[in-house]
């Protein structure tokens, strides 16, 4: 690939297009089939030789022919059954012995599977009128952008444990109208992507479609290009500096919390310790205490997200209605120099409750600290 943002999609090459007859055993006649020719660029620029590509919303198989052109091995998962096995059927006609289809739901195939090279995908669309049973769980079906971003969101969680460190994940998806309404899927699905990995790339995908002349005044256009969303498994890094002078200042205010994973490993200098992505900040489950912290950061500059979705501590009852539901917070505040500040408030953690580990905290450079005995029970 070259350092253009776009990549122009001027037509499909027949000898890897979905067969005519498989076409006719899809409800939807397979209008929403992707390119071959718009996944290979990806598979060959981001998966190394010997890799694998996984796609979890494989269709009817698009993304593992481009892997069996570009020779690596794909998984394909697919939850509609009729849908699996067209894209079987197709990769068994082309003898793409190296590329598997799953059939089943995501959520739950996705956490069995060995970590691969690339995530390509095509994102499902919202707002499509599925014409027969939809299978629980299945994208088409959400009954509203809330519920259909929130699916989006878990299976970005478990994406995450499927990657290699360092890999990339590729989703594509455009913004859409649905009952007349501009729906911004393609920039939700960036700032989700954002929460949970390093967002370094877009590419604008152009096809050629027919146009026509509008009345002056009226804006809708033909949806003749889509977005390629690049992420990559990898901390994107922090203002160590800035993001510990902000600590110091919390804590001086708002006294109750404990700095704890990464962030706490590093200031306390231990061996072979990472550079850490934020800093982890322990706290008690109160939703005043909650609102108090993050109307503090609001104020400095800090945009706090709960599951990628804004939050704003305007009244306690904003923090009360999330306790139920969530574990974390994220606090983010990028400076017009490019300095980023990452902060995590966890109020709910698996291994510590802080009433019972706020005795044994240690002090380093003005900040209470997790006890490092209990540091190394910790993930990153």
């Amino acid at each position: 690939m070259n350092d253009n943002s776009w990549l122009h999609l001027q037509r499909q090459d027949p000898d890897w297009m979905l067969p005519a007859d498989l076409e006719q055993r899809d409800a939807f006649g397979a209008r929403d089939c992707g390119w071959v020719d718009q996944m290979t660029p990806f598979v060959r620029h981001l998966c190394p030789p010997g890799g694998t590509v996984l796609d979890p919303f494989c269709g009817f198989g698009s993304t593992l022919v481009a892997a069996h052109l570009a020779g690596r091995a794909g998984i394909g998962i697919e939850l509609d059954a009729p849908r699996a096995a067209i894209a079987a059927e197709r990769l068994d006609r082309l003898r793409a012995i190296g590329q598997r289809v799953l059939q089943g739901d995501a959520a739950k195939l996705l956490p069995g599977l060995e970590p691969v090279d690339l995530v390509l995908s095509n994102v499902p669309y919202f707002g499509c009128s599925w014409p027969q049973q939809a299978e629980r769980g299945q994208l088409y079906a959400s009954s509203s952008y809330a519920q259909f971003l929130g699916m989006l969101e878990r299976t970005l969680k478990q994406l995450r444990a499927c990657l290699k460190p360092g890999a990339h994940l590729v989703l594509c998806a455009e913004n859409l109208r649905v009952g007349g309404r501009f729906v911004p899927l393609a920039w939700d699905l960036a700032r989700l992507m954002a929460d949970r990995f390093e967002l370094i790339e877009e590419r604008v995908l152009v096809y050629d479609r027919p146009c026509a002349s509008q009345e002056p005044g009226r804006m809708h256009g033909n949806r003749a290009h889509e977005y390629a969303l690049v992420a990559r498994n990898a901390p994107a890094g922090i203002d160590l500096a800035q993001t510990l002078a902000t600590l110091r200042d919390l804590q001086a205010a708002i006294p109750d919390f404990l700095v704890y994973g990464s962030f706490a490993r590093w200031m306390l200098r231990w061996p072979a310790a990472r550079a850490p992505a934020d800093a982890d900040l322990l706290l008690p489950c109160d939703a005043a205490l909650i609102a108090r912290i993050c109307a503090w950061l609001e104020a400095r500059g800090f945009a706090i997200t709960c599951w990628g979705a804004p939050f704003s501590a305007v009244a306690t009852e904003a923090a009360a209605a999330i306790l139920p539901q969530r574990h974390y917070l994220h606090a983010v505040r990028l400076g017009r120099d490019g300095a980023a500040c990452r902060i995590d408030l966890c109020f709910r953690d698996s291994h510590h409750d802080y009433a019972q580990v706020l005795e044994s905290a240690v002090r380093v450079d003005g900040l209470r600290l997790l006890n490092p005995d209990l540091l190394g029970q910790l993930p990153d």
